[in-house]
């Protein structure tokens, strides 16, 4: 095992890193060596209350071949080391900008990299307070998690196999599925809205498609009388993580970035990433004034649609269960999250007065809202 403490040595492993990835039975941006070291160059913490320092490990068969990485590293809280609570997490600490995190491994290494991985940290528990474990199998979740801690809930994510035609997976949606695409469709037809839609896949395309997506990103956390969005990209440095991500994309032609279109101006758009033959659903926005023509509806019908013709064999939806996923029928996979403490008792003692002291702040927050 190797253990990786400078930028550099983790940087280097980026082609092994990509071989890697191509192996995985569901790819997603997240995995990428693009992803994580641009998220490690964009949202690592260095202030005085929050410090992240490198802590990763790249695992290799008899053969010496990469079968896994985990990009993780230690937060101490505050960011002082000798007296400070340090976390082991991997990479994606952000708000709900990573969507998926964990350990990227070979399948046919799975549990045999958990398990070292387990044992190599175990040796080293004065390293770390306690352990946010994320991505894991069930029994992998149940075997790492300490009982006295509350843990997670598990992250659903949602993906369509795709059919040959469009036809063939419009017939096997519901009856009210069938009719929402219908009304979508001919409410824009019926008040001479003509529509056309743009795929942006081109990296001088980029600056203006990302601008664009941040303004109607913003507009639907914005909306009211409708399903409450977040604006995710409301910091200066996630949109900068995101945008540079994105150019990365295009220029290794993985960016599928859907616009729809009403008299040359975007009304909606979404991201799309391509991982092999999986096309990657990732944020959208939209012109809240179109909200009454279910624009974003009209958006995903032609992603899927696009996918579908260019011979894609799924369609990730993304993670959540809400209604806008659920109602296309997808099949969903659990990843399973644990909370490992470590066996020494000041970390006991830091957890749970952590954990006290942030579901108190959290009291507050919401009682306020309301």
């Amino acid at each position: 095992m190797q253990v990786i403490h400078r930028f550099e040595e983790l940087a280097a492993l980026s082609d092994e890193w990509d071989t890697l990835e191509r192996k995985l039975y569901l790819r997603t941006p997240f995995t990428s060596s693009a992803w994580n070291i641009l998220w490690w160059n964009h949202h690592r913490q260095a202030k005085m209350m929050i410090q992240d320092e490198l802590y990763s490990f790249a695992l290799r068969n008899a053969q010496g071949e990469l079968i896994a990485i985990a990009p993780m590293m230690v937060s101490m809280r505050p960011g002082i080391k000798a007296f400070g609570i340090r976390v082991l997490q991997f990479f994606g600490a952000d708000p709900n900008v990573t969507e998926i995190r964990g350990l990227i491994c070979d399948p046919n290494y799975r549990e045999l990299a958990v398990a070292t991985l387990k044992n190599h940290l175990h040796t080293c528990k004065r390293k770390w307070d306690w352990i946010e474990w994320q991505g894991l199998s069930l029994p992998q979740a149940l075997i790492l998690a300490t009982p006295s801690a509350e843990q997670p809930m598990p992250r659903v994510v949602c993906y369509l196999a795709l059919p040959p035609t469009w036809e063939e997976l419009k017939t096997s949606l519901s009856r009210n599925m069938k009719e929402a695409i219908r009304k979508c469709f001919n409410s824009l037809k019926r008040d001479e809205h003509h529509h056309e839609v743009h795929v942006v896949s081109k990296p001088e395309e980029v600056p203006d498609a990302m601008q664009t997506l941040f303004n109607l990103h913003t507009l639907r956390s914005e909306a009211d009388h409708t399903v409450e969005h977040a604006n995710v990209f409301q910091r200066e440095k996630s949109r900068r993580f995101l945008t540079a991500f994105v150019h990365k994309m295009a220029e290794q032609d993985r960016l599928r970035l859907f616009q729809v279109k009403i008299k040359g101006q975007v009304v909606a758009t979404r991201i799309g990433f391509v991982c092999d033959r999986h096309l990657y659903l990732y944020y959208s926005g939209y012109d809240i004034e179109w909200g009454k023509y279910s624009i974003m509806t009209t958006v995903v019908v032609h992603a899927v649609q696009w996918a579908i013709a260019n011979g894609f064999e799924y369609l990730n939806l993304s993670t959540g269960r809400d209604y806008s996923k659920m109602r296309w029928q997808p099949t969903e996979y659990l990843l399973h999250n644990a909370i490992q403490i470590s066996p020494r008792l000041r970390s006991a003692h830091l957890f749970h007065g952590y954990t006290r002291i942030r579901t108190g702040a959290l009291s507050r927050f919401l009682s306020r809202r309301r």
